[in-house]
């Protein structure tokens, strides 16, 4: 399948789980794409199937049929090592609830994803400071996600997204956390990273003024892209 200038390509995607009264289908028959550096927004109501195509786009779940292809692999034969390595080099992710460690400093929640990503010591603490600065951070790296603001908690967040130099960014609900001020300021931030960092970007949301900064807006609507 050609995907030349996507980052993201998704063919006839279905995705359903089991329940008590039968099958629920979360996504039914969905295609899209993806260009590299674009910014897509997700949108749609709760239960419309927002979250899975997240987890399916970053191999967190194992797509039932259709064809997912991201940063130029086909994901339903990924498996094992080549699934982790997937999800480690070629993909960041973003959650509203930040997914710090707390007993970790910034700095060291940063350096965390470059051990990881097997990058040599010698070489962790220069990126992780050079990618805290990039987020408006340099002086908080030694504080705690504790000592630290939402938003600064968010930074720190996306930062450590960044660390691997991935192709895509997944961001879910990134704002649902924040107030006004602090979810304006990581809007900025998001906006341009395509720009400054190379990745593609693609927010789940349900907030219109995260949605209105995208280049482009997929609405989910029982399982389908709306029009």
């Amino acid at each position: 399948m050609a995907d030349e200038g996507n980052a993201i390509t998704v063919r006839d995607l279905s995705h359903g789980y089991e329940t008590p009264g039968g099958r629920l289908t979360v996504l039914d028959c969905v295609s899209c794409d993806v260009a590299r550096r674009e910014v897509v927004a997700v949108t749609g109501a709760s239960g419309a199937g927002k979250s899975t195509l997240l987890a399916l786009l970053g191999g967190l779940e194992p797509p039932q049929s259709g064809t997912v292809r991201v940063a130029g692999r086909d994901l339903a034969v990924l498996s094992g090592d080549d699934l982790a390595a997937y999800r480690r080099e070629a993909i960041g992710f973003v959650f509203q609830d930040y997914g710090l460690l707390g007993q970790l400093t910034a700095l060291e929640n940063v350096e965390l994803a470059l051990t990881l990503g097997r990058v040599p010591r010698a070489r962790r603490r220069v990126r992780a400071r050079d990618l805290l600065a990039s987020v408006g951070l340099a002086s908080r790296g030694e504080h705690r996600p504790r000592a630290l603001s939402g938003g600064e908690n968010q930074r720190v967040a996306i930062a450590r997204a960044l660390a691997n130099t991935p192709e895509v960014l997944l961001a879910d609900e990134p704002t649902g956390n924040l107030d006004a001020t602090a979810t304006v300021a990581i809007l900025d931030l998001l906006a341009g990273l395509p720009r400054e960092h190379g990745c593609t970007l693609v927010v789940v949301t349900h907030d219109p003024a995260v949605a209105a900064r995208a280049d482009r807006v997929l609405a989910l609507v029982d399982g389908r892209f709306g029009p």
